[in-house]
């Protein structure tokens, strides 16, 4: 089978999972489950959406590991990985266990990190609050979290997080998954995006939630990034449109390049994999 865009469609690695200090990270237990494909010697660290999980980098895992080692994570909460005892943690608490998780790989020099929406507020806490561990940033349906809208404008955000995903992932997946994509994307696309989408967890999502309603990646994280900076964002993203979020936040990281793909919403690792893999690779390896 193959995507849309002519790419194969690879079969997904196995799960793994790794252990963590749960109590040092504030983790009710100490698994993180992830995935891995290629050798390196280089590392690249993949970091999922809030209604996303490892397999949404099926394409990039295997694109990618033939220039790398590539890890791609299920953040706390997601896909077998344990959750934070806080219902509130900090996008500082993501970032110190996604550093964690490298640690318990032998991932010890700097990776090549990248981050798609909620992944990649996380990708930025952890750009500016370990610097040493990230070579190149790569971020995706760019979030800037939600901490910039006001008050009423974090509650409805909230609301629609709880309401969203109050009758399970399966529901979240028929209800939500639309707004993902674009709305030209071909339905093999959208059930793509609806079959990772359905594997949430409403407690991970909603920790998440709590975690981005706290956060301003241009405020908090931005000017604290040194490290070679892409963001991507669609034409057509629909949560974090280009010229409201992912331009604004390509702005505030000095040195920072921003890319819009036309016709290519909020997953453009699932949209586009063939355009987004090579965007990727040239950014992180050169020509």
């Amino acid at each position: 089978m193959t995507h849309p865009d002519g790419t194969p469609i690879p079969p997904l690695p196995d799960l793994r999972f790794a252990e963590v200090e749960a109590a040092r990270l504030g983790l009710e237990g100490p698994r993180i489950s992830y995935m891995e494909a290629g050798d390196g010697p280089e590392t690249i660290l993949c970091l999922h959406g809030i209604g996303a999980n490892s397999t949404g980098w099926r394409f990039s895992l295997a694109a990618l590991s033939r220039h790398a080692r590539v890890i791609a994570w299920n953040a706390p909460g997601y896909y077998l990985s344990d959750n934070f005892a806080a219902e509130a943690p900090d996008a500082a608490d993501y970032a110190d266990v996604a550093v964690a998780l490298l640690d318990a790989l032998g991932v010890a020099g700097p990776v090549y990190l990248a981050g798609s929406s909620f992944g990649s507020m996380t990708g930025a806490c952890l750009a500016a609050r370990h610097p040493a561990r990230v070579k190149k940033l790569a971020l995706m349906g760019t979030s800037r979290g939600q901490r910039w809208k006001g008050a009423e404008g974090r509650a409805q955000m909230l609301a629609m997080r709880a309401a969203s995903v109050a009758e399970g992932g399966v529901a979240l997946a028929r209800t939500r998954s639309a707004k993902l994509v674009s709305p030209s994307a071909p339905p093999a696309v959208l059930a793509m995006v609806q079959a990772v989408v359905a594997a949430t967890n409403p407690r991970g999502l909603m920790q998440a939630a709590r975690c981005t309603d706290k956060a301003d990646v241009i405020l908090d994280f931005a000017p604290h990034i040194a490290c070679p900076t892409l963001a991507i964002t669609g034409t057509d993203d629909q949560v974090n449109p280009p010229d409201t979020v992912g331009r604004l936040i390509a702005a505030a990281i000095q040195g920072a390049r921003f890319e819009s793909p036309a016709g290519i919403g909020h997953l453009p690792e699932l949209e586009a994999p063939a355009q987004t893999s090579e965007l990727l690779r040239t950014f992180f390896f050169g020509a």
